[in-house]
């Protein structure tokens, strides 16, 4: 293989790896702007819906402890998710989750494979 191959297939794969960098980026900034907006209209909506359901005669305290915590729990969790994506793009630069599983899951997983294949190939002698 020439230089100039070799060179040009590193550039292709570095410029592959940047893009799906890049797109990942971009997935996470419209996440962003997504829980920003819901959360926004959330908060909107808290305050109206308080004045409008006590307006129109709810008077029940459970019910609107269930709003509440309604209200404050989505942006909570949505937000613990949105920050599990945010290391998952900058901290392991959106890598596959393959690359990203722990050694000791990878030769488990092939030490069972092997298991597997092993005991197909006995079985199948077994029955010779």
């Amino acid at each position: 293989m020439t230089m100039a191959m070799e060179t040009k297939k590193d550039y292709t794969e570095k410029l592959a790896r940047a893009q799906k960098r890049v797109d990942a980026i971009k997935k996470f900034h419209r996440h962003l702007k997504v829980y920003i907006i819901i959360n926004l209209l959330l908060l909107f909506v808290n305050y109206r819906a308080f004045d409008f359901l006590t307006d129109k005669g709810v008077q029940d305290p459970g019910f609107f402890y269930w709003f509440q915590w309604n209200i404050i729990s989505t942006p909570v969790l949505w937000g613990i998710g949105l920050l599990v994506h945010a290391v998952y793009v900058f901290k392991f630069g959106a890598r596959p989750l393959k690359e990203l599983k722990p050694e000791f899951l990878k030769d488990w997983e092939e030490r069972q494979i092997r298991k597997y294949i092993d005991k197909e190939k006995s079985d199948s002698e077994k029955y010779k």
